[in-house]
């Protein structure tokens, strides 16, 4: 039968809870590393049942997206399935190469950024690195907001996605070895080269200065 008769099926209510509430994620209503609603709320909120609801959860949860917590609930993992395959796929690969494809890509970044960023981005950056020399709530959260900064200055949202991929791996996995590391005087003065490097939209000096900071934080993770 050709495509165009075919019948088409109906979603099953449960893929359509599941659709509603992955978009709760991708826009930032349910953000990563909180807890969703409990089953009864959820199922008020969509006027579903409540097993309507358990298999939108476990659809999410198989994606990716969501991780249960015995007795404490389910948790936001990922902000889609392409950042949760991603995830997974870190899981199986060593150090050493991850490490690698960060200093790539972050490489790739600040050089594009350099030809890229705005005042406004600018200032964001600097927004970012003051919190973190101001010990502004965790070492490592700190930093990593002031690397995706620069991400973002790039326009490019797949570079964006997949770096902030890998620094979320890294910072989860190595908490302990990264922590302390952001608040050394040779890291931050290296992030203070970097953003005048961005300033003076020194690409070569910025992809440099990055190789010195993936290579500072390698030695405290191998």
């Amino acid at each position: 039968m050709p495509p165009s008769l075919r019948k088409i099926r109906r979603q099953p209510l449960s893929v359509k809870v599941r659709e509603a509430m992955e978009a709760s994620i991708r826009s930032g209503a349910w953000k990563v590393g909180e807890r969703i609603p409990p089953e009864p709320e959820l199922a008020g909120q969509f006027g579903v049942s409540h097993n309507t609801v358990r298999e939108a959860v476990q659809g999410l949860i198989h994606a990716g997206m969501l991780a249960p917590r015995p007795g404490d609930g389910t948790y936001v993992t990922a902000t889609d399935r392409l950042d949760a395959a991603l995830d997974n796929h870190l899981e199986h690969v060593d150090t050493i190469s991850i490490l690698q494809a960060r200093l790539s890509i972050e490489q790739a970044i600040v050089a594009l950024a350099a030809t890229t960023r705005t005042e406004e981005d600018l200032q964001r950056m600097q927004t970012t690195l003051q919190a973190c020399k101001a010990h502004s709530g965790r070492g490592i959260e700190a930093d990593m907001a002031f690397h995706a900064t620069i991400a973002d200055a790039t326009r490019n949202p797949i570079l964006s996605r997949i770096y902030r991929v890998i620094i979320a791996y890294l910072s989860r996995h190595f908490t302990e070895a990264l922590e302390e590391r952001q608040y050394d005087p040779a890291a931050i003065a290296l992030h203070d080269e970097l953003l005048d490097a961005l300033h003076r939209k020194d690409a070569a000096a910025a992809r440099r200065i990055v190789a010195d900071i993936v290579a500072f934080d390698s030695r405290h993770i191998l």
